[in-house]
């Protein structure tokens, strides 16, 4: 009798042993996996590449349901940043990568944990941040990773399992908080590369994009709205009367002009629209996706909140007006399809409605005529 309980005492001291070393070799894997998993979210070089590894390789690599990011927009660029103006792929990814506002969103903002929250609770206290993705109903376990920068959250990492029992309360969280350090730590970087990377194509003066930008990105634009037979439009945008601006109160007054006007375009446009400075007081805006009447409502939006608007100075009130001409992509009727040659009539049909607009008296939106439609 005393041999067998020797025995089976060995034997589940055995059984243990067996399920610590299950457990290690488990353990170092799955730290293995965490590792390899951050150390390429740190070595991605574009917002494409780590919002591939943020949303959907990690799904892919660590057995996820789903994932949801929310970032902090605390330089209002964020979302212009890490989309790089793909409108297409933003929309697609709207439930699944937030921005916050830091002043829309600020109770959001200040709600977010400093610390791994683990279970369920995270969803119970934070169901704004899953309330529109598809697969809500089937979340069973939540990791919720805080980003944190400088002592400062940055934004929040939600991983989504459908198995309840994935993440627990105070369970595995070295992983994950190694794992949302390195994640803080490339996003920050990626997007600093990407205001340094825009830093080079804006217009020193007006912070509109500058023509080397424009010459690129129009081809791209024009290119995709080709592929998935889209319209843009472009539009060709003079200050009036700018010369006597400068004559009459200064060049320095004249580059308010500028900049107060650009500003102004800001406000009336998309993230995703091309403003840019083609030369001197003359501007080009694109507007991808968008149909000529559309289009047109827009510049005379854009007509009349710089007309409306004065620029200060010295205690003076200065009101610019602008002329704008249009055309449209769809408006072309032609089988071309070499890009560049699209581009060169694009800007040639707006460059001639901006001189009718300027020939019919200025301060209006004109659209270009075609002589042989017309006829």
């Amino acid at each position: 009798m005393m041999n067998e309980s020797v025995y089976e005492k060995n034997r589940e001291l055995q059984r243990k042993l067996d399920h610590l070393l299950k457990q290690a070799r488990a353990n170092e894997k799955k730290q293995q996996l965490y590792e390899t998993l951050g150390f390429e979210i740190i070595g991605a070089s574009t917002p494409t590449q780590l919002r591939e590894l943020l949303l959907t390789q990690i799904i892919i690599r660590l057995q996820l349901l789903d994932v949801v990011l929310c970032l902090v927009d605390y330089d209002k660029d964020t979302q212009r940043m890490f989309f790089e103006h793909d409108e297409e792929t933003r929309l697609g990814l709207e439930n699944k990568l937030l921005i916050l506002d830091t002043q829309k969103h600020a109770d959001l903002i200040r709600s977010l944990p400093v610390t791994p929250l683990l279970g369920v609770e995270a969803l119970k206290r934070y169901p704004w941040i899953t309330a529109n993705l598809e697969t809500k109903n089937q979340i069973k376990s939540t990791a919720l990773l805080p980003l944190v920068r400088s002592r400062r959250i940055t934004g929040a990492l939600m991983l989504l399992s459908h198995n309840p029992h994935r993440y627990q309360a105070d369970i595995g969280t070295l992983f994950l908080q190694k794992l949302s350090a390195m994640a803080a730590v490339a996003i920050e970087n990626c997007l600093n590369q990407q205001r340094i990377k825009e830093a080079s194509y804006q217009d020193a003066l007006t912070q509109a994009y500058n023509r080397r930008y424009f010459d690129l990105r129009f081809k791209d634009e024009i290119a995709r709205c080709m592929r998935w037979d889209d319209d843009l439009t472009c539009m060709f945008l003079d200050v009036d009367h700018f010369k006597n601006i400068n004559d009459t109160y200064g060049h320095q007054t004249g580059d308010l002009v500028l900049k107060h006007m650009v500003n102004l375009i800001k406000e009336q446009v998309r993230s995703c629209d091309i403003v840019a400075r083609y030369g001197g007081e003359e501007f080009v805006i694109v507007l991808p996706s968008t149909a000529l009447q559309a289009a047109r409502e827009i510049a005379e939006r854009l007509r009349q909140a710089i007309y409306s608007s004065p620029v200060t100075f010295c205690d003076q009130q200065l009101h610019a007006t602008v002329s704008i001409g249009m055309t449209s992509l769809k408006d072309l009727h032609t089988v071309q399809h070499d890009v560049a040659c699209i581009c060169s009539m694009l800007l040639d049909r707006a460059d001639k409605a901006l001189y009718i607009a300027k020939e019919n008296g200025r301060n209006q939106v004109a659209l270009f005529i075609n002589p042989i439609t017309s006829a």
